[in-house]
């Protein structure tokens, strides 16, 4: 099981390792896994955003309007949670 933070809530959350995307169980946001182009870390983000900043190295990354999924992109290999774009 991977202990992954909501990007929305930043409530701690139990996803199997598994799970390409989940549901947040205190904000009920919908949550995808991405990985990003500039530095390959997989990381938590909301469906909802269509950009967002990657938590390592700081840079913007937009969203696809459509995205499949991603076989490196699950649970098990997220390392940080994205952050909104633009910064609050």
């Amino acid at each position: 099981m991977a202990y992954l933070t909501c990007p929305w809530c930043l409530t701690p959350q139990l996803i199997a390792d598994e799970a390409a995307e989940y549901m947040c169980y205190t904000c009920a946001a919908e949550v995808r896994f991405f990985q990003c182009p500039n530095c390959q870390t997989v990381q938590s983000v909301s469906k909802r955003w269509r950009a967002f900043t990657c938590a390592k190295c700081n840079s913007k990354v937009d969203l696809p309007y459509r995205w499949g999924y991603d076989r490196t992109a699950t649970a098990i290999n997220a390392e940080v949670t994205g952050k909104s774009w633009p910064p609050l």
